[in-house]
């Protein structure tokens, strides 16, 4: 892959892409930027780069974590954030063009992903098998998420902000029932690390055992009084977030942040298809950005498809959230492709 100002590739595609960066030519602040950024990359022994592997089925990409790490989020969060991502054979792209947008795509295998189901769905004569005694979703109660962590590269970082994906798995489901109670998957896309989502907790302030008790109780901890500081501006509007966003206090998840999303998007459960974004907020800051969506909707032998675009966001400080993105199955492969579109982190054209 060759990186001209036409379009400046920060991310190959290949692990066998290799790029010299006496090929680039900056005219502009954009493309000096994808230099920068390409430059800190590249060895430049023998006139050439090293080769630039960014598919994740190996490496950094894999998720699987040693027994410390794992233990440590059973003992801080009362479960195990990190799972194993290679089962989903994750992989990853981030490209710049010469007006400093970025176009970054996340690919996974979900149709065909070895996750629970509850034996027994709610229904109208009673919760099934989601209730908070069960242990029969990988040993623990159906009603709680099945965890994974998918690490994206440091260039994919430095563009979006993005540090990881939880590619995280809900057999049950989750409140609001009435919309969200049925199997669906929750890709929060967090700008922290696995391990500072250790310290979101609620320690001495649990509602039930997934959920942090929310005001009017006052939480104990600044850990725990941290999921209801949020970033406001003069006008008193939760900042960084869209418009039509409210923030719901009682979906405060330990490991992740209280949920903002359109309301008046959520459809009745039965109905429920199509993806809908969520953002995570915490301690004044935003701590992921996320499509959710239904297992019907990346399963099955029918071509789905689901596009936004024109996302603003209030008093928005962090240009490189997505202004648009797509959700996309192939039935053929089975693999769903995540596709986001916005302005490269510290990206600036220069003015001529």
């Amino acid at each position: 892959m060759k990186f001209t100002t036409t379009t400046l590739a920060l991310l190959a595609a290949t692990a066998t892409s290799k790029v010299a960066a006496s090929k680039l030519d900056a005219t502009d602040g954009a493309s000096e930027y994808a230099e920068e950024m390409i430059r800190r990359r590249l060895s430049t022994k023998g006139g050439k780069s090293s080769s630039m592997s960014h598919s994740t089925k190996s490496g950094k990409g894999n998720s699987s974590k040693s027994s410390k790490k794992v233990q440590e989020s059973i003992d801080k969060l009362g479960f195990n954030i990190y799972g194993d991502s290679s089962i989903f054979d994750p992989s990853s792209s981030i490209e710049v063009d010469d007006n400093c947008q970025y176009t970054a795509t996340v690919r996974l295998q979900l149709a065909d992903a070895d996750v629970p189901f509850p034996p027994v769905m709610p229904g109208p004569n009673g919760p099934g098998s989601c209730i908070f005694e069960g242990t029969d979703c990988n040993g623990q109660s159906c009603l709680n998420e099945v965890r994974n962590v998918y690490s994206l590269s440091e260039e994919f970082e430095e563009v979006t902000g993005f540090n990881h994906v939880g590619v995280d798995w809900s057999p049950c489901g989750h409140p609001p029932l009435e919309w969200f109670g049925k199997p669906h998957w929750n890709l929060h896309i967090f700008r922290v690390t696995p391990e500072e989502r250790l310290n979101a907790r609620c320690p001495d302030g649990m509602a039930d055992p997934f959920i942090c008790d929310f005001p009017p109780f006052e939480q104990p901890t600044p850990e725990g009084r941290a999921f209801f500081v949020w970033g406001k501006d003069t006008n008193d509007a939760v900042a960084n977030v869209p418009d039509t966003f409210t923030a719901a206090t009682d979906t405060a998840v330990p490991g992740e942040a209280v949920h903002s999303w359109n309301h008046n998007l959520s459809l009745p459960v039965a109905e429920w298809f199509n993806p809908q974004l969520i953002m995570g907020l915490y301690d004044g800051g935003i701590r992921f950005w996320e499509p959710m969506f239904p297992y019907e909707f990346v399963s099955g032998n029918t071509t789905n498809f689901y596009g936004r675009t024109g996302i603003e966001y209030v008093s928005q400080t962090i240009q490189e959230l997505p202004s648009e993105y797509s959700l996309s199955y192939d039935p053929s492969d089975g693999f769903t492709t995540l596709m986001m579109k916005g302005h490269a982190k510290g990206c600036e054209i220069e003015n001529e």
